[in-house]
Parts: structure tokens; C-alpha cells; sequence
């Protein structure tokens, strides 16, 4: 009875670990995507090249028939649109999570480039219907890249500073949009994408240097 058990939760835990690596394998994907596209960006506005013909347009498609400015006052003051309006709440808390997680990725990369380049406030935000045209207004933008840029360089006490600034930012757009409900945690979710993801990867090179460094020490006293 127990032999013929073992073949079955070999196939279950084989199973499971599939599903679990190709959730982490879209999530890294679609991160990567992200970040490329945005060092692609600040490049190019780097580059000082005027556009042709006035400002660029706009990239990114509609969100329930919205895109970009029209979303934010849409949400803003949702009297006007009350038939899609939870809709357009509950598919926004994404774009809106990933729009910030922009702004901060950009001013880290930013800071690694020894360069300034503030976003601006529309943006195409990838998921996974396709680009999404997002707004944020100019006043947040620049403080969101402000914590990307600080937090590069940030000790562990300030680092909690800029997380409960990131979180405390997060709740007043939420709060501003009559979005508590559909955004709850993802000021927890921003931080742990951005500033903690950046605080791990450094920590990992760290290690790496320290082990090169003790392994040459052990050479030596072998020499």
C-alpha cells in the first residue's frame, strides 16, 4: 500500500513545484521587462534629444475605457462613472502598484548612473492584459523617485524611514482614489519589490566579496 503511495506524491510534489517555479518565473519576467523598458526610457531622455515635431505621445492603452489622466479623476471623484467604477478600482490597484515600483526602480538606477532624470507623471505600465497608459501626479512622482535614489545609499534606520514613507504615500493616493479596499497591502508589496529587493541583492554581493576576500587571506597564509 505505502509503494504504491510513493509514485503518486512524487507526481503531486513534482507538480506543485512546477506550478510554484512558473509563478516565480512570470513575476521575475515581467519585472526584467519592466526594468529594461525604464532604463530604456531614462537613456533616451538622458541623451537630451529634443522630440520632433512637439512632445512625444503618450504610450499605453485604455483601462475600462480610460487611460492615463482620465483614469486618476475618474477615480477621483467616482460619482461621475458609478457603473465601472469598482471595476476600474479593482483592475487599477495593480497598475497603480507597478506604476510606482517604476518610479522608485528608475531613481535607484538613477543613483547607480550618477544621473537625475525625474519620470514623468503618465507612464506605459506592462501586465498581463497588455500596456496600461498610468498617471501619477508630478508632486508624487518626485518623491517616490526621491526614495529610490536615497535608498541606495541608505542606512538600516533610514531604510525603515523611507518604507514607512513609501507606506504612508501609498495610503493617501489610496485614500485620495477611494481605493483602501482594493489596495490594501500593496504599500507592503512596493517596498518589499524595490527597496527590500535592492537591500538582498546588495547584501548577496556583499557576502560574495567577503568570501573572495577571506578566500585570498587563506591563500596567503598558505604562501
Amino acid at each position: 500500500m505505502s509503494d504504491n503511495l510513493v509514485p503518486i506524491l512524487l507526481i503531486t510534489l513534482t507538480i506543485v513545484l512546477v506550478i510554484i517555479l512558473f509563478i516565480v518565473m512570470s513575476y521575475i519576467l515581467l519585472r526584467l521587462r519592466w526594468l529594461e523598458g525604464q532604463r530604456t526610457v531614462g537613456e533616451e531622455v538622458g541623451g537630451g534629444t529634443p522630440p520632433q515635431g512637439g512632445a512625444a505621445p503618450a504610450k499605453g492603452g485604455s483601462l475600462s475605457g480610460f487611460r492615463g489622466k482620465a483614469i486618476w479623476d475618474a477615480l477621483e471623484n467616482p460619482g461621475k462613472h458609478p457603473s465601472i467604477i469598482e471595476q476600474l478600482r479593482s483592475r487599477y490597484a495593480f497598475v497603480l502598484a507597478r506604476h510606482i515600483e517604476s518610479v522608485i526602480d528608475q531613481g535607484q538606477l538613477d543613483r547607480q548612473r550618477n544621473k537625475e532624470s525625474v519620470p514623468e507623471s503618465s507612464a506605459p505600465i506592462g501586465g498581463l492584459r497588455g500596456e496600461v497608459q498610468s498617471w501619477l501626479p508630478q508632486s508624487y512622482v518626485q518623491r517616490f523617485y526621491r526614495v529610490g535614489i536615497q535608498s541606495l545609499t541608505a542606512t538600516g534606520e533610514e531604510l525603515a524611514e523611507l518604507r514607512s514613507e513609501v507606506h504612508g504615500l501609498v495610503d493617501e493616493i489610496l485614500n485620495r482614489l477611494h481605493m483602501s479596499d482594493q489596495g490594501q497591502g500593496i504599500g507592503h508589496l512596493i517596498t518589499m519589490h524595490t527597496l527590500d529587493f535592492d537591500v538582498q541583492a546588495r547584501g548577496d554581493e556583499y557576502e560574495a566579496g567577503s568570501d573572495e576576500q577571506e578566500h585570498e587571506g587563506s591563500d596567503d597564509s598558505h604562501a
